[in-house]
């Protein structure tokens, strides 16, 4: 379970004091890349496509997802790149615009850093926190 306010308490366990803690998450603070279809994203971007790429970092957990934080350099017409980072096949990702497999190692590290996005409609975006390489890779 995800606690949205980091806390630190002494509490009373079976007549002992405790010490209960809870933190915003591994996450929070972070910086991250993220992908959101383009009707789902209401901010100024370049370009044009099914979806957005935006960067921004992770902020507090509100319920049991990451609000995004300080988005930047959000841009379209980068569903290739989406799609090159949602599938891995035999160890390796299939360029098609050159017609070649590239090694998964190759984008593994931006694979780690990579998160779907989604608005509930409050003009806030958030992510479930699972990278592309936990959800697609693994």
């Amino acid at each position: 379970m995800k606690l949205t306010t980091p806390e630190i308490q002494i509490i009373r366990f079976n007549s002992e004091d405790v010490i209960a803690t809870s933190y915003a998450g591994p996450l929070t603070g972070t910086n991250g890349l993220f992908y959101i279809p383009a009707n789902n994203y209401a901010g100024p971007y370049s370009g044009s496509g099914e979806y957005v790429q935006f960067s921004g970092t992770f902020g507090n957990i509100v319920g049991s997802d990451y609000r995004i934080d300080n988005i930047y350099n959000a841009q379209a017409g980068i569903d290739d790149d989406k799609a090159n980072l949602d599938s891995v096949q035999n160890g390796g990702v299939y360029l098609p615009d050159v017609g070649i497999t590239i090694p998964a190692t190759v984008f593994e590290s931006i694979a780690k850093q990579t998160y779907d996005a989604f608005t509930y409609g409050d003009g806030q975006y958030y992510t479930n926190g699972v990278s592309y390489y936990t959800s697609h890779w693994q």
